[in-house]
């Protein structure tokens, strides 16, 4: 296994991950466009002032087993930027393999030498089947459950 930054060229398998990862979930919603989704992980494989994305890759195949995404955020209330990381997913066949860890440790590092001093990170619905196995995976890494999210689409 290979962990690396995206490249141009992952968009596509990028993308299908995060439509698994939605699909897990409950969705995807009728907002989800893969070919837009596409798009915006070209974006931030292109322009790393909006943020990041590190796969796995099995080196057999060159399958993307692997995801995860970071957007750049500039808040007052952290003193500056931090990162938001949009999506996590591992393939099923990967799992309980600490590849999300691995991952995950890749974020922190890229996020602290950027000087960002927070990683942000929503956690499942209540009711989402492994919400106490996710919710203890980030605990155990060292993140707070700090309150809600709330969204609206405009």
């Amino acid at each position: 296994m290979a962990l690396r930054k995206g490249l141009p060229g992952d968009e596509n398998a990028i993308a299908e991950a995060v439509e698994k990862l939605l699909s897990e979930l409950g969705g995807p919603g009728p907002e989800f466009s893969l070919e837009g989704t596409k798009q915006a992980a070209l974006r931030l494989i292109r322009d790393p002032e909006d943020g990041f994305i590190f796969v796995i890759e099995e080196q057999a195949t060159g399958q993307i087993v692997g995801v995860a995404t970071v957007s750049a955020v500039q808040a007052v209330r952290a003193a500056g930027a931090y990162g938001v990381l949009q999506e996590l997913w591992i393939s099923r066949d990967f799992r309980s393999s600490h590849h999300g860890r691995h991952l995950l440790d890749a974020v922190h590092s890229e996020a602290k030498r950027r000087g960002w001093q927070m990683i942000e990170v929503t956690l499942p619905p209540d009711g989402y089947p492994a919400l106490e196995r996710v919710r203890r995976f980030y605990e155990e890494r060292g993140y707070r459950v700090a309150g809600l999210r709330a969204r609206k689409r405009l």
